[in-house]
């Protein structure tokens, strides 16, 4: 009764009001969400807001004043937690309109409402009683909006009345007793409502009784579906398997067959395997056969062919040593006759000397005015002491004239020979020895082809002659392993001894 009473209220209330309020910014209701046991509203700007609570099911409506719900819609299921479903619809336009939110719970709880900015929060109270509400039954069509004065509009008019009563206190308290005249006048009006309420409330319970049925038939029929569902996949399944059996059996088969085949194949490989083997064996030994008669052959020639090389160097050998013999001879000769020309200068330098001597000498006395008498006889001059003999090298740029090796019975020699004596350094490393011949030039091309002694049975296995640095000759003797040598210059012949490598 007391709310149909605050419905007559605002009824009455909204025309005396209707003068006063100029048109009014909606807040714009733009989302509506739950997280968890919360369900958050969001507007355009701070809410104004009322709310109650409705039971069978337990339910919380909350209106807000002066807004418009934009982009929500009208229903939304919720699955889990506390919270089974959220609906909202706007009522009323314009400084009336209303956007209700209704929250359905699964049993009934209490809430706690905070505001924060433009977003009105509504949390469920863990482990505290359920709210004690007014309870009221819900709209049966909450979406649409009657052109009468419905309990939604009445509420959304009692509560822009309350606001309004705060602006304009006296205007209200007119008003209110205005309305509490006319409530009592429209008892009958009340009871009427009321009554339409109740038979609303029925009719919802016997839709709802409907619903019901209608899903018990429809979860039915979906059990039903399920069972045939399951029944005919058990079928598929047992057609599968039995299928997948036949495929299994006829699958051994085809690997038995195919593995006899393997073990035929294997079996005949090896044997052809053993014949190759038996084939290449015979071919293996025959060309065993021909490769030692060959290697026999080969060796007979190779013996002959190292004794007439033998024999060559032995004469190219004497060839050399014989000419060898010969420039030695002829530089000697060279030699003598140079020292000869030499002393026959130095002699007529020196009575040229004496001769320039005993002039100066004149002519100093001659300068003392002749008081002093010059001796008959002339000084003795000290003579100089003999040149000494010429060193063994000049100053001369030499010449490389021959580059040879010769194979000993007790080892090898490699011999240089140049126009002249020549000044050299020996170096060994790991497997060489390097000559160096200072001040020296090759004379013939040919000089600086190595040659290759890897063939004879001796520790040197190449010599090869090239220009070095600093105006020299490089001669680098490669070993076939580390062996001493001994070098002697005899003349213009420089000689460097290898020992046989031992076995």
């Amino acid at each position: 009764m007391k709310w149909l009473a605050v419905c007559v209220l605002g009824g009455v209330l909204l025309p005396l009001l209707a003068f006063a309020q100029d048109k009014v910014e909606l807040n714009a209701i733009t989302s509506v969400k739950v997280n968890g046991s919360t369900v958050e509203i969001t507007g355009s700007k701070k809410p104004n807001f009322t709310t109650f609570t409705m039971t069978d099911p337990p339910r919380l409506v909350i209106d807000i004043s002066e807004a418009v719900l934009k982009g929500v819609p009208e229903e939304m299921r919720v699955n889990a937690g506390l919270i089974t479903g959220l609906r909202a619809a706007n009522y009323g336009s314009d400084s009336s309109a209303i956007a209700r939110v209704l929250i359905g719970y699964d049993r009934d709880v209490e809430t706690d409402i905070l505001v924060s900015g433009s977003v009105l929060s509504v949390k469920v109270l863990d482990g505290s009683s359920p709210a004690v509400a007014q309870t009221l039954p819900e709209p049966k069509q909450p979406l649409v909006a009657a052109n009468g004065p419905t309990a939604a509009e009445a509420q959304a008019a009692a509560t822009q009345a309350t606001q309004a009563s705060q602006q304009e206190r006296a205007t209200q308290e007119t008003a209110a007793a205005e309305a509490a005249s006319a409530a009592k006048k429209t008892d009958a009006e009340l009871r009427q409502q009321e009554e339409a309420a109740r038979v609303a409330s029925a009719k919802k319970s016997e839709e709802d009784r409907r619903a019901q049925e209608l899903a018990a038939a429809e979860e039915k029929k979906r059990q039903e579906e399920q069972v045939r569902a399951e029944a005919e996949a058990q079928k598929l399944a047992t057609a599968e398997e039995k299928k997948r059996q036949l495929e299994q059996a006829r699958a051994e088969v085809e690997a038995k067959k195919q593995a006899e085949l393997d073990e035929k194949k294997r079996k005949a490989e090896e044997a052809e395997a053993k014949r190759l083997a038996a084939t290449e064996e015979k071919k293996r030994q025959l060309e065993q056969a021909r490769a030692e008669t060959e290697a026999k052959k080969q060796a007979e020639l190779d013996e002959k062919k190292r004794k007439a090389e033998e024999a060559e160097e032995r004469r190219l050998a004497a060839l050399e040593e014989k000419k060898r013999r010969s420039e030695e001879a002829r530089a000697e000769v060279d030699t003598r006759k140079q020292q000869e020309t030499d002393e026959r200068k130095r002699r007529s330098e020196e009575a040229e000397a004496k001769r320039l001597a005993s002039a100066e000498e004149r002519k100093r006395q001659e300068t003392e005015g002749g008081s002093r008498v010059a001796s008959a006889e002339v000084p003795r001059r000290t003579e100089p002491p003999a040149a000494s003999p010429e060193p063994a090298t000049t100053g001369r740029r030499k010449t490389l004239e021959i580059v040879g090796f010769q194979q000993k019975t007790g080892g090898s020699r490699v011999y240089v020979r140049t126009n002249e004596p020549v000044s050299y350094k020996v170096s060994e490393g790991r497997n060489e020895i390097v000559l160096m011949l200072e001040n020296t030039q090759i004379g013939k091309g040919n000089n600086t082809r190595a040659l290759d002694t890897s063939f004879f049975d001796t520790a040197v296995a190449r010599v090869d002659p090239t220009v070095g640095p600093d105006r020299s000759v490089r001669v680098s003797i490669k070993l076939k392993e580390q062996v001493s040598v001994q070098t002697r210059q005899e003349g213009n012949t420089i000689t460097l001894e290898f020992p046989r490598p031992e076995r």
